[in-house]
């Protein structure tokens, strides 16, 4: 079993040559024939295929060649990012430049063929002359500008199925065809025939060749979210090897290397600071304008930017292992992947060809029988063919996922994959955790009472001092509070230090020491209750307020005597309250999941106006929890902090952790908040509306456009509409409008805003 696992890879395709959701479903279908294909995923706006595969039963040779025999062309195969991201940069860039010429061209011919079709000689001669022009001009158009359309429709007709090139092919033939055999027929008779579909087979191709090019040119700004986040890192070092320092290329970089940075480049890895201090810009990670202090031992980010001083760091993390390279796997994964609504539109497109081409084919037949001419029932057939391709239905979804969840990634919300950008936008409750996600997770000294005369300054800083021995959370929030509000204060002097003997931690109570010949207690009321220290009635009167509020009190006791009260708890972050009030106006109950006391837990529930609680809740037993609302018919989402919360996150409709940059719970969560900020709770859900609202438009837009346009191309709404039928060459035009009023539709998305 763990060889099988071993030999499973993974492989990311670039395609060119897909039209349609057919040429999708087209793709698929052969990878997943190749023996050993586990998965196979097409997505048809970033023209790439993710397949996993095993490579002991295939290669990378076998899924090119199941590409290439299914008629399309494999550009890059398992190259490294940037590489393939080039190499489709490149082969977009040739696409348009080679569009374009034949757009220019075909332009050009149809005017001609046009002016031409308005000419009416009576002459034969003149006549036949007209037509062999027409067959001259326009036979390049068919075979040259539709050369892609035709050499696609063979390899769909050969396997025995039915794309978009096959619609456009046999619709411009049909006119071609006719015309030429009209022209042929023209020079063998004495009376020549001057009907003809030339400039309707050229301006079709034309039109639509216009609206692959727009279509193209929109599709290559949806995925410039992986772009920016590529041009994020640098491509070289300054390492540390051998007693002199080189620059080598980041690839070349290894565990284990020190790296020098100056002020103003570009940290190239992920890494700890060795040597130096300065200020970096973590704001592509964080949304922080404001650059952090580093120092020793300080974590640094790869792709952020130093801004002051120069420091040496330690690689830790090279390569896909970097925390900008695990993101830019999350947003490339989740552009690949495919919503359930997108699988429902790729199996209508699938059978919708097919279903087309039988609807075109019965048009002509009854216009045969009912119609006044072949002419007609022609020019009906052609334009059934024309209008109905499917490639706004196609666009419809992958579109939206890819600008969606590339929109998320520019602002901090990293979207696992369409099913659960789909998943978001039906969310009814959000159930949070609270230590270290509501709140910072670091117990933090709110306040500071003291007895029997003693300073504040002289009754911290002895408990500072003994506190400093342990590595008990309390104890260093009371560490930290002394350095904090005294910071030109020193700890301890010297003194105090060399006479603090016979220091004891006591479980669950605290901590006793002598400091100075005075015995310090540290601890809990059960803690001065067991030493014999009396607690002062107002103390009492304040202990039971604190306690209400949900903060965890220590005694401090010199020589038996109460010297202070110190109130600690775990504040709120500064987002909590203003993201839950904002999911409430949003009509969403909101829930917290605790392991904390009842009073702790009701105290942050109405401080930031949560629905409901539940407190002294163990992790393991959050996934209960989730599993409970579930049951009632909620659709859960869970906010945590991927760790602890991972069985809640994993069980929850939509997993939602708060990341920090270096530990974004890709595998666990559905969504990861890169900037820990709970307004990107709120950012992702009305991204997840915003997302699925345009995709209904695109999908309603691209059914309602076949709809009313089959029937009218057919002749359908032939008595209806007064007598009037659908030009092919108009056909042709709406067809491409609407592949490009979809795409232009999703690129919308990119104006959504952070909450």
């Amino acid at each position: 079993m763990d060889d099988t696992r071993v030999s499973l890879r993974k492989a990311t395709i670039a395609i060119e040559g897909m039209h349609c959701a057919a040429c999708v479903a087209k793709v698929e279908k052969a990878l997943r024939a190749v023996p050993g294909v586990s998965t196979a995923n097409v997505n048809f706006s970033t023209e790439q295929a993710n397949v996993t595969y095993d490579e002991s039963l295939s290669g990378f040779e076998t899924l090119r060649r199941a590409i290439v025999d299914a008629g399309y062309e494999p550009m890059v195969v398992m190259e490294s990012r940037e590489a393939r991201i080039a190499a489709q940069e490149e082969a977009h860039r040739l696409e348009l430049t080679r569009l374009k010429r034949k757009i220019v061209v075909g332009a050009i011919v149809s005017l001609l063929s046009m002016g031409l079709m308005f000419y009416h000689p009576d002459a034969p001669s003149a006549l036949r002359l007209k037509l062999a022009l027409l067959l001259i001009l326009t036979t390049p158009i068919q075979f040259w500008a539709g050369w892609h359309f035709h050499r696609g429709a063979y390899n769909a007709l050969k396997r025995l199925s039915a794309d978009m090139n096959v619609l456009v092919s046999v619709g411009t033939f049909a006119a071609y065809g006719y015309s030429l055999i009209v022209t042929v027929a023209s020079f063998l008779s004495s009376t020549p025939s001057g009907a003809n579909y030339y400039e309707t087979a050229a301006m079709i191709i034309t039109l639509i060749l216009v609206g692959r090019f727009l279509e193209t040119r929109a599709k290559g700004r949806t995925s410039e979210a992986v772009k920016k986040l590529v041009g994020l890192q640098p491509k070289s070092a300054h390492t540390l090897r051998d007693g002199s320092e080189i620059e080598i290329p980041i690839e070349k970089l290894v565990v284990g290397d020190r790296i020098v940075v100056r002020p103003g480049e570009k940290i190239p890895v992920d890494g700890v600071v060795q040597d130096g201090n300065s200020t970096v810009d973590e704001s592509m990670l964080t949304g922080e304008a404001m650059p952090v202090p580093k120092k020793v031992r300080d974590e640094v980010i790869g792709g952020t930017v130093n801004k002051m001083g120069s420091f040496v760091f330690e690689a830790t993390k090279i390569g896909e292992d970097t925390v900008v390279a695990q993101i830019i796997a999350l947003v490339e994964d989740a552009q690949g992947s495919k919503a359930p609504v997108q699988r429902l539109a790729d199996r209508i497109a699938g059978i919708f060809v097919p279903i087309v081409i039988g609807i075109a084919a019965l048009t002509f037949v009854v216009w045969m029988l009912v119609g006044p001419s072949f002419t007609l029932a022609l020019q009906n057939f052609i334009a059934v063919m024309i209008i109905a391709c499917p490639c706004a239905l196609g666009l419809a979804t992958p579109t939206a996922i890819v600008v969606g969840t590339g929109r998320g990634a520019e602002l901090g919300v990293l979207i696992k994959g369409g099913e659960s950008l789909e998943t978001v936008h039906r969310v009814t409750t959000i159930a949070f955790d609270k230590t270290g996600t509501l709140t910072r997770g670091e117990p933090t000294v709110l306040e500071v009472l003291t007895f029997s005369g003693h300073q504040e300054a002289d009754m911290l800083s002895i408990a500072a001092t003994v506190e400093s021995r342990s590595e008990h959370p309390l104890s260093q929030a009371i560490v930290r509070a002394y350095a904090n509000r005294f910071p030109d204060a020193r700890l301890a002097n010297e003194e105090v230090v060399e006479n603090l003997h016979d220091f004891e931690a006591i479980a669950g109570h605290g901590i006793r020491a002598t400091v100075n010949d005075q015995l310090v207690h540290i601890g809990n009321r059960r803690l001065m209750e067991d030493v014999g220290v009396e607690l002062p009635t107002d103390g009492i009167k304040m202990e039971s307020k604190l306690s209400h509020e949900g903060k965890t009190l220590v005694w401090v006791a010199i020589d038996k005597r109460i010297a202070g009260l110190i109130a600690i708890a775990d504040p709120l972050t500064a987002q909590a309250t203003a993201a839950v009030g904002a999911l409430r106006d949003m009509r969403l109950e909101t829930v917290m999941l605790t392991g904390d006391n009842e009073n702790a837990a009701r105290t942050i529930a109405e401080t930031v106006g949560i629905d409901r609680f539940q407190a002294e809740v163990l992790p393991e037993d959050k996934a209960n929890r989730v599993r409970e609302l579930q049951k009632t018919g909620k659709v859960v989402a869970m906010v945590g902090d991927g760790i602890n919360d991972a069985p809640a996150l994993a069980h929850a409709d939509v997993g939602i952790a708060i990341g920090t940059g270096t530990d974004i719970a890709i595998e666990t969560a559905d969504i990861t908040l890169i900037k820990g900020d709970l307004m990107n709770v709120v950012t992702a859900i009305k991204l997840s509306y915003r997302t699925f609202r345009t995709i209904r438009w695109n999908l309603f837009w691209a059914f309602f456009y076949n709809v009313l346009g089959i029937p009218i191309a057919a002749g359908v709404l032939y008595p209806i509409l007064n007598g009037f039928l659908l030009n092919p060459m108009v056909a042709a035009g709406a067809m491409a409008c609407s592949s490009v009023f979809v795409v232009t539709n999703s690129l919308r998305l990119k104006s959504v805003r952070g909450a």
